[in-house]
């Protein structure tokens, strides 16, 4: 496999470069962002909320929708208003009493939207530009703009900022300059002033953190998104890397433009070659017309040179067009190369049924695992997108054994690493070791194993079921385990 050290140097420099060296816009961030914001209301007053998916779910703060006992509402006493002027009754209220402490709820409304933000993908910095979107005093979808000051706070689902928020601006969004949420507006610190009484920190505005809210998401299995919405406030490779994608959406458009443009060669081709018999037929003519065989000549050789030079012109412009569609094909490689995620990262869970043949004893094994995987052998359709690939790395892996007889869990867990192989996304095989902290794996100290596995699905989400062999180093041991599985792989490195 070959890889291009010069491009992957500019894309390294580029990365330095440009990593602190963002666009921010909140004109543009307003204009993209606003539409997705809503008004939340309730007896007891308002306060802000977002959509994150095309579902209707809204994320906002529990303290919203609460009562002046701190009881949270149900659904029919909250109403939902668009910036559109629409207004919407709410299905169902989540105020994650699994997460203690965490000031988040959702929402869901009974209506699809077309408007809803992105949530960052990674931790928010300490001196990036932010806005708030909200309704601060009843000043609806007003914005104001700051900077996150702090990022390491006691509790650890907040962060702080300096943006310009009031009472009304509680589960509102704080964006970034590429239009992804990276906090929900929540609270104030309080300090005591000169004269011993109570005030709003100024400096101390604090929002929850948004791996906070993609945490409650990813529980619950609620979609989000990640995407930027703002191009402007991309960085420069960033923005290098959406020009690459309109460059290719351009080729796309030039193929089908000469393609047309060979059509209409090929008929110019099939309307020259009917002159071109007229004019065989004419010449035969000429002949029999012996009183203007001189100016009948003369026509013939122009006519002759006119058709001469249209052909020439012709077989000059296909060589044209074959060498624009030799460039695309070249240019279309080159784009899908460059967009190509090289490691995978999976995250696994299989519970399956292992027996003991030394002892003649069943069990329930739950093993979960994580795997690095470097990606290649790409196979690729005519348009050059990848419909699969082979795979190669190293899993590890955590199990814990439920024995049936005693209807008990084994004390301790079983850990073990090993290296696979995958082939076109279907079929892995993988050998590896098992071992324990402090404890004997059914009176072994040293265990290898293999497994096969087979995906029925594809990725990212796949499914499919396994088969594994467990031994010692002089094949004394004999465990055999069958089960499913299921599996997300993210891939990454793009190459």
């Amino acid at each position: 496999m070959k890889i291009n050290l010069k491009c992957i140097l500019y894309m390294f420099l580029f990365l330095g470069e440009t990593s602190n060296a963002q666009f921010f816009s909140a004109t543009k961030v307003y204009e993209k962002c606003v539409d997705a914001v809503v008004l939340i209301s309730t007896p007891y007053g308002t306060g802000t909320g977002f959509f994150i998916n095309e579902e209707g779910y809204i994320i906002t703060n529990h303290h919203v929708i609460q009562n002046s006992q701190n009881r949270t509402l149900n659904a029919k006493s909250i109403t939902v208003k668009t910036k559109n002027g629409l207004t919407y009754k709410v299905l169902s209220v989540d105020d994650t009493p699994d997460f203690q402490g965490l000031d988040i709820a959702i929402l869901k409304i009974n209506s699809k939207v077309a408007n809803y933000l992105s949530l960052k993908f990674n931790e928010v910095l300490v001196g990036e530009d932010v806005v708030a979107i909200g309704h601060p005093n009843r000043d609806l979808w007003n914005q104001s703009k700051g900077i996150i000051s702090k990022t390491t706070l006691e509790d650890k689902y907040l962060i702080q900022h300096d943006v310009a928020t009031d009472e009304g601006n509680s589960g509102g969004p704080l964006i970034n300059g590429k239009g992804q949420v990276v906090g929900v507006v929540t609270a104030y610190k309080r300090m005591f002033d000169n004269n011993g009484s109570v005030k709003i920190q100024e400096t101390g505005k604090l929002a929850t953190k948004t791996i906070w809210v993609k945490h409650v998401l990813e529980k619950r299995g609620i979609k989000y998104y990640q995407t930027a919405l703002v191009i402007e406030g991309l960085s420069e490779y960033e923005r290098q890397f959406y020009e690459l994608q309109k460059d290719k959406d351009a080729l796309s458009k030039d193929k089908e433009s000469l393609r047309a443009e060979k059509e209409k060669l090929d008929n110019e081709r099939n309307s020259l070659n009917q002159e071109k018999i007229d004019f065989e037929k004419r010449k035969q003519e000429s002949w029999s017309i012996i009183e203007r065989a001189d100016l009948i000549r003369k026509e013939i050789d122009n006519s002759k040179e006119n058709n001469d030079k249209k052909w020439n012109e012709v077989i000059n412009r296909e060589k044209e067009i074959e060498d624009k569609e030799k460039w695309i094909r070249e240019k279309e490689v080159d784009i899908n190369r460059k967009l190509t995620n090289r490691l995978a990262l999976e995250f696994l869970l299989n519970p399956s049924y292992l027996y003991n043949q030394n002892f003649d004893d069943h069990y329930t094994n739950i093993n979960s695992s994580v795997g690095l995987f470097l990606r290649f052998g790409f196979d690729r359709d005519y348009s050059g997108d990848i419909r699969a690939s082979d795979r190669i790395g190293f899993v590890y892996g955590v199990q814990k054994l439920f024995r049936i007889k005693d209807n008990d869990f084994i004390n301790g867990y079983y850990h073990d690493i090993s290296f696979a192989i995958e082939f076109n996304d279907a079929f892995r095989i993988g050998i590896g070791k098992s071992f324990q902290n402090e404890i004997n794996y059914f009176n072994y100290n040293d265990c290898n194993f293999a497994y096969i596995k087979f995906n029925t699905t594809g990725y990212p989400f796949s499914f499919g079921f396994n088969f594994s062999f467990y031994t010692d180093n002089n094949l004394q041991l004999k465990n055999y385990t069958i089960g499913l599985y299921s599996a997300i792989s993210l891939t990454f490195l793009r190459l």
